[in-house]
Formats: structure tokens, C-alpha cells, sequence
């Protein structure tokens, strides 16, 4: 029986249609491993750096940054671990190296991929609604939205993902089609929780608040807050779109495999995105990193001076060792000239 549920779990991939992935050229197959590959690397290198710079800019470890913190956590974990099994199962379909694909690994890749998944577009609606609610009730959300509502609102973001990521998992090895309807309309249920924020947003933008006209400084400031948090869920959005589209129809049609490879690249494409806006919307970033760099620059500056100085130093101790070597040995001759004229 495990051996049967082992053969059937390494046949049913997440991505249902990538079973007839053979299909494809080599060629074609390493092209597309390469460009996961990329990918995967610039995730890694780019929310890394971001969970630098806002760990160590106190200026970005605002209220509002908390969930995008998160997001850049479970991006991170996405492109590190997650999406190298996925290369590795993908080259191993296309025959570029050997496969060895036991159950264990099967569970362990679709577990931390669901889980990582589900915790980015799960943080994304949890910053829709929190976006939404400082834009319509601003007063109420100064008043209620503590530190630790956000840290609440990161932990209820894994324990939610953890238990739909089970659910998924656990009805896998059942029905894959089963799996395929309920990841579905959870990630419907948080794509239509985002749209709905969204329209909500957009409203109260074009149509304006009169209780809130008087504070220009503070109203430009969550403006822009806002539309940054919003263009970040706004690509998550873009990016999950048309892997729900894709896996709904895999359920009842046969999909071509260059669609699945592709919206599957789209949607990892995502978790590499956010740094590149968190750089371009957000100043205190951008700051930081121009900071990093020109605190680099002044490094090697100083270490420069201070081997010059060091040079210069020992130039000038080298010669005050050669006059005064000078000057004994011509106070030695002076001292025999003077003995052998009174001799």
C-alpha cells in the first residue's frame, strides 16, 4: 500500500499537466530549468538584501512593513527551497540528470510549497484589508492598530497556511482533482477578498474624505503608503490569476505544458518582483541602500588613507634613522680628529 501511494504521489505533481512534460525537447526542457534557475537566484539575492535593510534601518521597521516583512520571509523560503525541488523534478521529467523522487521528498516539497504559496497571497489580502480599512476608518485604525495586532496578524498568516497547506496535501494523495478544487477556491476566496479591497480603496481615493482634508502632510503620507502596499498586492494578484485559471481548467480540459511552465514562471516571477518596488516606491529603501553603498565607498576610502598615512609614516621614520646614523658617524670622526690633533 505505501509503495502504491508513493508511485501515485510521485505521478500526481502539483502541477497536474507537467505529467506529459517529456513531450518537450531536451532543449526546450533545460531552457526552461535555466530560467527557473534564474529566477530562483534572483529571489534569494534580492529579499534577502531587503530583510537586511529593513532589519537594520530602524526607519522601515514601521507598523505598516510588518506584513511585507512577512511576505519577504515566506518569498525567501519560496526561491530557496521550494522552487530548487521544483527545477529538480522539472530537469528529472525532461530527462536532464536522474531522478530520485521517494515519498518523503514528495512530501516535503509539496508541503513547504503550499505552505510558503498560501502565506504570500494569505499576507497580501492581510495588506489589502489593513490598507483598506486605514483608508476608510483612519482614526479608528491609528487608535486600534498596535504592534502587536500585526504580529498577530503574521501568525494567524502560518498557522492559516499551515492548515489549508494539510487540507491540500491530505486530499493530494486521495483525488488530485479533489486538491486542485479546494486550493482553487481558497486562493479564489483571497484573490476576491483583495479585488473587493481594492474597489473599496480605489472609491475612497477618487471620491475624497472630508474628515481627513485638513492634514495634508499626513494624507500625502498614507496615500503613498497606500498605493505602494497596493501595486505590491496588485502583482501578487496579476500573478496568481492565471495559475487559478490554469489548475481550474487542468481539473476538466487537458492543458498544454509551455502554459503551465509559463504561468508557473509568471507566478515565481512575484517573489523577485516586490524588492525591485520595495527599491523604487519606498525612499527609506532606497535610502538605506544608497547609505550601504556610500558607507562602502567612505570604507575603502579610509582604508586607502590609512595605508598612505602608514607609507608615509614609515618613509619618514626610515630617514630619521638615516640622519641620525648620519650624524653619529660624523660626531665619531669628529671625536678622532679632535684625539689625534692633541695627540
Amino acid at each position: 500500500m505505501a509503495d502504491d501511494v508513493e508511485n501515485n504521489s510521485s505521478a500526481q505533481f502539483t502541477n497536474t499537466s507537467l505529467l506529459l512534460a517529456s513531450r518537450l525537447s531536451l532543449m526546450e526542457g533545460v531552457a526552461w530549468c535555466s530560467a527557473f534557475a534564474v529566477v530562483s537566484f534572483f529571489i534569494v539575492v534580492g529579499n534577502v538584501l531587503a530583510i537586511i535593510v529593513f532589519a537594520l534601518n530602524k526607519n522601515l521597521r514601521k507598523k505598516s512593513f510588518l506584513l511585507v516583512i512577512n511576505m519577504a520571509c515566506a518569498d525567501l523560503m519560496l526561491g530557496a527551497l521550494s522552487l530548487p525541488l521544483f527545477i529538480y523534478q522539472l530537469g528529472g521529467d525532461f530527462d536532464i540528470w536522474p531522478k530520485q523522487w521517494n515519498f518523503s521528498l514528495n512530501l516535503f516539497y509539496r508541503a513547504i510549497d503550499t505552505v510558503c504559496a498560501l502565506s504570500s497571497i494569505i499576507t497580501a489580502a492581510f495588506i489589502a484589508i489593513e490598507r483598506f480599512y486605514a483608508t476608510g476608518w483612519p482614526l479608528k485604525h491609528r487608535s486600534i492598530a498596535r504592534r502587536r495586532a500585526y504580529y498577530i496578524s503574521i501568525f494567524l498568516t502560518w498557522l492559516l497556511s499551515v492548515a489549508l497547506s494539510a487540507s491540500i496535501v491530505g486530499s493530494l494523495y486521495k483525488s488530485i482533482d479533489v486538491a486542485v478544487i479546494i486550493w482553487v477556491s481558497y486562493a479564489s476566496i483571497l484573490t476576491l477578498t483583495i479585488c473587493v479591497c481594492y474597489i473599496g480603496i480605489w472609491t475612497k481615493f477618487t471620491l475624497g474624505r472630508k474628515d481627513i482634508r485638513g492634514d495634508n502632510i499626513g494624507t500625502s503620507q498614507n496615500k503613498r503608503s497606500t498605493k505602494t502596499l497596493l501595486l505590491i498586492t496588485a502583482i501578487a494578484l496579476l500573478s496568481w490569476l492565471p495559475l487559478i485559471v490554469t489548475n481550474t481548467a487542468s481539473v476538466y480540459i487537458l492543458v498544454d505544458k509551455r502554459i503551465v511552465l509559463t504561468v508557473n514562471l509568471l507566478n515565481f516571477c512575484n517573489s523577485f518582483a516586490n524588492p525591485v518596488l520595495y527599491s523604487l516606491r519606498i525612499p527609506e529603501f532606497r535610502k538605506a541602500l544608497c547609505l550601504r553603498e556610500r558607507y562602502k565607498g567612505k570604507g575603502k576610502v579610509a582604508r586607502l588613507a590609512v595605508t598612505t598615512t602608514a607609507i608615509h609614516l614609515h618613509v619618514a621614520f626610515k630617514q630619521a634613522v638615516d640622519v641620525s646614523g648620519l650624524l653619529d658617524h660624523k660626531e665619531h670622526n669628529g671625536e678622532e680628529t679632535e684625539t689625534e690633533f692633541r695627540s
